[in-house]
């Protein structure tokens, strides 16, 4: 989608898709049957919301590789010269080894989420790629280390506690035989769900030749395993909490996880991760307002001892979230490249 063509008219969240978007949060694949009782609306219209919601690129559910899928990591901060920050960026977007790239303003004027196969491959991709780069002018790189909560766990908070319970309820409890990984098939599976999370099991089949069930327990043990996690993720703007700003945290290192720990429960937090850099605890943050950023400082102060809030940069656009295209207005486009993932031993049984 060209940024001329971004639809202005396009209607924001009421109460109803809220009660959805964190219907789905909770249970991603839920059947509308399951949940339309609970969000309080009819199947029918609970799919037609659905329909309008990612249609219009105010929320999107995709598949992506899960934690024991993916190689290291890091958080690229990049400077760069006058005039080649957007530049830089798009470029940088076009790879598929740069998950999420953030414009910012402060320290840094982006900041990217990369990842690779291996060390060496990260290694190799963030000097090489750097270096072909016309307009770099610095970078600093952070790489990922122990995450306390992540952006999957983030909810938008409009079900009451009883209703919460209720969709997770409606998620199966039964546990997949094990299934042996068939390398070629978890490719071709997480292709397709990363374009659309909630495809059919029956479309997959049907588009990969293999039958249901062979569909239906792959998916169930690379969930199980930690290889698949089917998340939903939402236009920052119409989420109530349009401010986004990013946050380096020094902490002596034998208080980070108990610093991580108290962070993961201050609710504007949507990512604490330990790192190994200039900054050793790294947040990303969203804030209803721009008066918040003082404020969630000062909470950070008062709950871990000794912290020191080495920098900090507000979002000003975000051109990719987890493989996705973002218009201007920070809504999903049709554009969506798969992440990097680590190949399981052929024949390896899924644990």
């Amino acid at each position: 989608m060209d940024e001329e063509d971004i639809n202005p008219q396009i209607r924001g969240l009421d109460e109803i898709d809220r009660r959805l978007i964190h219907a789905l949060q909770i249970h991603p694949r839920a059947r509308w049957a399951a949940i339309a009782p609970i969000v309080g609306v009819d199947p029918v219209t609970l799919s037609r919301r659905w329909e309008r919601l990612s249609g219009d690129g105010l929320a999107w559910i995709t598949g992506h590789p899960g934690a024991d899928a993916r190689g290291p990591s890091a958080i690229l901060e990049v400077e760069s010269h006058p005039g080649s920050t957007l530049e830089i960026a798009r470029a940088l977007a076009a790879d598929r080894e740069a998950f999420t790239v953030d414009l910012t303003a402060g320290g840094r004027d982006m900041l990217v989420i990369v990842g690779a196969k291996s060390l060496d491959a990260l290694g190799e991709y963030v000097m090489t790629r750097m270096s072909r780069l016309e307009g770099v002018r610095t970078t600093r790189t952070h790489l990922l280390s122990s995450p306390f909560t992540d952006a999957g766990q983030w909810r938008l908070r409009s079900l009451s506690a009883a209703e919460v319970a209720a969709v997770k309820r409606t998620v199966s409890a039964d546990t997949p035989a094990p299934a042996r990984i068939d390398p070629q098939l978890e490719r071709e599976l997480l292709k397709l769900l990363g374009v659309n999370g909630r495809v059919t099991i029956a479309s997959m089949a049907r588009v990969l030749d293999v039958s249901e069930r062979r569909v239906r327990e792959t998916m169930a043990a690379l969930a199980s395993s930690g290889r698949l996690v089917v998340r939903l993720d939402l236009a920052r703007a119409h989420s109530g909490w349009p401010v986004h700003a990013w946050y380096f945290l020094r902490v002596p290192a034998r208080l980070t996880a108990r610093a991580g720990a108290a962070l993961a429960g201050i609710s504007e937090i949507r990512l604490a991760v330990s790192t190994i850099g200039p900054s050793n605890l790294v947040l990303s943050v969203w804030m209803k307002t721009l008066a918040d950023v003082q404020r969630l400082e000062v909470a950070i102060e008062e709950n871990i001892p000794e912290v020191a809030i080495a920098d900090r940069s507000l979002v000003l656009r975000t051109l990719k979230k987890e493989g996705r295209h973002l218009d201007a207005n920070g809504n999903a486009t049709g554009d969506f490249v798969p992440l990097p993932m680590s190949s399981p031993r052929a024949g390896a049984p899924l644990r």
